[in-house]
This record gives C-alpha cells, sequence and structure tokens, in this order.
C-alpha cells in the first residue's frame, strides 16, 4: 500500500499542472507595468534582431494587445515576424491570451505572473509548447526570453532580448 501512495504521489508531482490562478490585482498590475512601447535588441534563432513591441489597453480597456515584431538577422535577407496577442485578466485571477502571428500560427496562452514577470505559456501538447517571459527589469528596461519544449522533453532557449521602454502608457 505505501508503494502505491508513494507512486500516486510520484505521479501527481511528475504530471504537467495547470498554471495556478495569478492574484488579479498582481496579474492587472504587471500588465500596466507593461503598457507603452519598447525597443531593443537580441538573438533570435542564433541570429542578431531588432524587437518592437508595444503592450496597449484594447477594446474599452478589457483586454491588453501585446504587437511583437522582430526582423531576424543582417540585410538584405532579414526576416521579418510580426505576432499579436490579445490578454485577459479572468474574474479568478487566471491570466489568458490567444496568440496570432505572420507564420499563420495560433496559440492559447496561459499566464502566470509576479511582482516583475509575466510568464506566457503558449501552444499545445499536439502543436508545440513553448513559454516567454518578459520580465521588467525597471519600468525602463524589460528583458524577453523564449523557450521551446523539444520533442525530447527538453527545453532551449531561441530567443533573448533586452528592451527599452520609448513610449510611456497612453
Amino acid at each position: 500500500m505505501r508503494h502505491l501512495a508513494a507512486a500516486l504521489l510520484l505521479a501527481a508531482t511528475a504530471a504537467p499542472q495547470p498554471p495556478a490562478p495569478s492574484d488579479r490585482a498582481a496579474a492587472t498590475a504587471i500588465l500596466e507595468r507593461l503598457a507603452g512601447a519598447w525597443t531593443g535588441s537580441g538573438t533570435i534563432l542564433g541570429q542578431a534582431s531588432t524587437v518592437e513591441m508595444q503592450w496597449t489597453p484594447v477594446l474599452d480597456g478589457r483586454f491588453v494587445r501585446l504587437t511583437f515584431t522582430s526582423h531576424i538577422g543582417p540585410a538584405p535577407k532579414t526576416q521579418h515576424f510580426e505576432g499579436h496577442a490579445y490578454y485577459d485578466v479572468r474574474p479568478d485571477g487566471r491570466v489568458r491570451a490567444t496568440w496570432f502571428d505572420s507564420s499563420g500560427l495560433t496559440r492559447p496562452i496561459d499566464a502566470t505572473v509576479d511582482a516583475s514577470s509575466l510568464v506566457a505559456a503558449w501552444g499545445t501538447p499536439e502543436t508545440e509548447l513553448g513559454e516567454t517571459t518578459y520580465r521588467l527589469v525597471s519600468d525602463h528596461a524589460l528583458e524577453v526570453v523564449d523557450r521551446v519544449r523539444g520533442k525530447d522533453g527538453t527545453w532551449r532557449t531561441f530567443g533573448r532580448s533586452t528592451l527599452s521602454r520609448t513610449l510611456p502608457p497612453r
């Protein structure tokens, strides 16, 4: 019986768990702190990149829209990538969003927050699983780290950028 209980406990802790609801006030606060325009540079898919992003309250303040644009690699072979996400803080504190991008993908997002970060877990097991962490270093500096989960279950960082606020929130 002890072995069965231990096996069940191990299985429960090893199984993927849905993110716990964030505190609604904390979730709203981090989205308010992210609001505005940001630009910077980094590395995406092993190549130098420039990144622009804007976090904007939309639809009568019901959602926060993230607009993300990157230019990856040197000219004249620079690759352009664009994505939009619509974030919603649910009454129970859960932060959900849907991502749409220029490669034609649509992905669900289930995010968690703390005082200085929003971690957006995106994708599905049938497509691809990843996460993007938006960490406010200060009110004027933002680090963005993108990771994807490989078929073998290991996580690989494929993007890392440092951005500066260029426009305050509207």
